[in-house]
């Protein structure tokens, strides 16, 4: 039984190319081109200086590396836009245009290494004590003599989610935010295990095993210095030492993957809870082939309940774009997400809303506020953006969609079907072989890399998945009015098992007339925690369970003709961990 929501650049120096030129040509050239020559440069070219590597201290005398990039034009006070990474801001693309876009524009603009990481001291935190040196940060960047006092944050993923974490300290001079993709802030707030690499209480395996092999170091004095054949590492056993393989210094991977959603560990990281309270003007952004879409949707509604005036009184925009991971330019340059075509609709001002925003709150440029409405999403498949109040959209409808079929449902040539109308009669059951060894390969989806280049993200074609015996399969008649979803999706299943824990991914499909069968959007849930992230329990041997499937959310279209699908499986590898079905510690 499925419920849908329905409704609706240092070298160009020494070559003697124009720096402004150049700039405009960035992604390689920002990436690459060390800070010593780069910034001098552009800073010439666009009105810049730059100071690198100021110390800025903690509260426990720690001192955070910080690059200012201070305006030559125009006459303090400025206003400042801070980025947080872990990514080394000496070379990280999108930070470094940020820093530039920003302080062309009359903006000091501050890109800090965070604690543990590169050029900064300590050791990589927790989000607890991450939200402390966001707010210690702010307090001496305020305190400057050239500042106005008002500090905005900017940023992408964990960049994103450090920006969240900072505004329940409602800091009185964080005075606006921008965060993108920050869903992995979230922690068990509202019944779920956000953190970024999570999904019904499986890890996400390759998202998270990349991430921290890269990135995941806690000590500036031991980053990553070899190459990882990711594609071969992610098929490793036991998981727990996938990452020590490659490096020594520690990580917090062994617990990420060892420790079960009941352990105190996760309460102590420090995520965001149901108690948090918000004051910080948001706009928090992701896309729909995002893996924390959900996550992001469901802390953009804590933030505005838990708002400190009121809920009526909250000030956040979220908006939902076509796109993947930290990507909201891709979809309308290539015209497609996957094999997903998207239209001329695609394109938003995005750089010019980011601008107004900051401009409006840091500035207080009363003419630069943005007209936007509470939600904005990208309605896929059909070319068009929606407004709404609410999440879901008011005018939703909810209804629920049954599995049926006079014949087993293995594969796309088996028997299953999707119905609008609950079956009569006897209810028939279906099974399905899943074996560890060889589980349902990744095809699409909220992935960054498996490693393995025929793994891409988003919307792909799912037939040769398809044609497994260890896939069921259920599709509608085609259709013979369009049908649009807007909101959440859940599936819920009724199964048992010969195994004590297992895991089941259910994928929901586009089948266009030509056969092409386009995921929409998939979950998963491990079925130990069938009753709940916090209330671990193994089944029995034949015994039959409700299982509810958190599928995330979407807005989408599909044409007369088209057909709609769910695909149930127990895996989804590298993008999840798989279950070896021992019914004992799975890494």
């Amino acid at each position: 039984m499925l419920r849908l929501a329905f409704a609706l650049i240092g070298a160009l120096a020494v070559l003697g190319i124009a720096a402004g030129a150049a700039y405009l040509g960035r992604g390689w050239i920002l990436g690459h081109i060390p800070a010593g020559v780069l910034y001098p440069v552009l800073g010439g070219a666009f009105g810049f200086r730059v100071e690198r590597n100021v110390m800025i201290p903690m509260r426990d005398g720690i001192l955070l590396a910080t690059d200012l990039f201070y305006p030559t034009r125009g006459a303090p006070p400025f206003p400042t836009i801070l980025v947080r990474l872990p990514y080394n801001k000496d070379f990280f693309e999108a930070a470094r245009h940020t820093a530039i876009s920003f302080a062309r524009k009359g903006y000091v603009v501050a890109i800090q290494d965070m604690r543990g990481k590169f050029h900064s001291q300590g050791e990589f935190p927790a989000p607890r004590g991450d939200a402390a040196d966001g707010s210690d940060t702010v307090d001496w960047l305020a305190r400057q003599p050239w500042s106005n006092r008002r500090v905005g944050t900017f940023g992408c993923s964990t960049p994103g989610e450090t920006q969240m974490l900072l505004a329940r300290e409602r800091n009185p001079h964080h005075t606006a935010l921008i965060a993108s993709a920050a869903g992995g802030a979230l922690g068990f707030a509202g019944g779920r295990q956000g953190l970024g690499v999570f999904e019904g209480g499986i890890f996400n395996l390759a998202n998270g095993f990349i991430w921290f092999v890269q990135s995941g170091g806690k000590t500036p004095d031991a980053q990553l210095h070899q190459k990882v054949n990711i594609a071969e590492a992610v098929r490793g056993l036991p998981v727990v030492e996938l990452v020590r393989r490659f490096r020594s210094d520690p990580t917090d991977f062994e617990d990420y993957v060892s420790r079960p959603p009941e352990d105190r560990f996760w309460r102590e990281l420090g995520n965001i809870s149901n108690s948090d309270r918000f004051s910080t003007p948001a706009l928090i952004i992701n896309t729909w082939h995002d893996q924390t879409v959900g996550d992001t949707l469901a802390l953009a509604d804590l933030v505005k309940r838990n708002w400190d005036s009121g809920p009526s009184r909250a000030i956040q925009h979220v908006i939902i774009a076509p796109g993947l991971h930290c990507d909201l330019w891709g979809a309308a340059k290539t015209g497609r997400v996957g094999d997903l075509p998207v239209g001329a609709a695609a394109a938003q001002p995005y750089d010019a809303w980011f601008a107004a925003w900051f401009d409006y709150w840091l500035r207080g440029e009363a003419d630069r506020k943005l007209d936007l409405p509470p939600y904005r999403f990208y309605v896929l498949g059909e070319d068009r953006w929606a407004d709404s109040n609410e999440w879901p959209p008011h005018r939703v409808t909810f209804k629920r969609w049954y599995l049926g079929g006079a014949s087993g449902a293995n594969s796309a040539s088996g028997g299953g079907t999707l119905n609008r109308d609950a079956p009569e009669g006897t209810v028939r059951f279906d099974e399905f072989r899943y074996d560890p060894d060889h589980p349902v390969p990744t095809r699409g989806g909220p992935i960054f890399s498996t490693g393995n280049p025929d793994h891409r993200p988003g919307p792909v074609d799912q037939r040769d998945v398809e044609s497994r015996n260890d896939v069921l399969v259920y599709t509608s008649a085609p259709l013979r009015e369009g049908l649009r979803m807007a909101g959440p999706l859940s599936a819920e299943l009724y199964a048992s098992s010969s195994a004590r824990d297992t895991d089941f991914v259910v994928k929901l499909v586009d089948v266009r007339p030509d056969g092409t069968a386009l995921n929409i959007q998939e979950g998963a849930l491990r079925m130990r925690y069938r009753d709940g992230l916090t209330d671990s329990r193994l089944m029995q041997s034949g015994k039959i369970y409700r299982a509810r499937i958190d599928v995330r959310a979407i807005a989408y279209y599909l044409p007369p003709g088209h057909q709609l699908r769910l695909q149930v499986s127990s895996s989804n590898f590298p993008r999840l961990e798989r279950n070896l079905n021992t019914d004992e510690n799975n890494f």
